[in-house]
C-alpha cells in the first residue's frame, strides 16, 4: 500500500500504527469479509467513516448487534444491495448465522 493510501485513511480516522493499516488493508484488499478484532472501537469508527454515504442507503440495516433480532434479514438486505454490514460489540462468540460469510 502506497504512502497517498495511507495518508487518505488517516484523513478518514485511522490511526497511523501498523495494525490499524493491516486491518485497513484487509477490509479494502479482502475478497471476502473480513473480521476486525477492535477494542478500543478505532476501525468501527474508520469503518462507519469510510462508508458513510453507503451506509446511509440501508435504511439502518448496516449497523447492528448480534442481539439485534432483525439479524439474519439485515444480513440478507445487505449482502443482497452490495451495501457495507458492520456488527458490533461482538464478545467471544459469533453467531453460526456469519459462518459462511466470514
Amino acid at each position: 500500500v502506497d504512502s497517498a493510501t495511507i495518508g487518505e485513511w488517516s484523513l478518514e480516522g485511522l490511526p497511523s500504527d501498523d495494525l490499524s493499516i493491516q486491518n485497513a488493508i484487509m477490509v479494502t484488499r479482502s475478497s471476502r469479509y473480513p473480521l476486525m478484532i477492535d477494542p478500543q472501537g478505532q476501525a468501527n469508527a474508520w469503518v462507519k467513516t469510510r462508508e458513510r454515504e453507503r451506509i446511509s442507503q440501508g435504511l439502518n440495516n448496516c449497523i447492528t448487534t448480534l442481539a439485534n433480532n432483525r439479524l439474519k434479514d439485515q444480513l440478507e438486505f445487505c449482502l443482497g444491495e452490495g451495501l457495507p454490514f458492520l456488527i458490533e460489540n461482538v464478545e467471544n462468540e459469533v453467531d453460526p448465522l456469519l459462518d459462511p460469510v466470514l
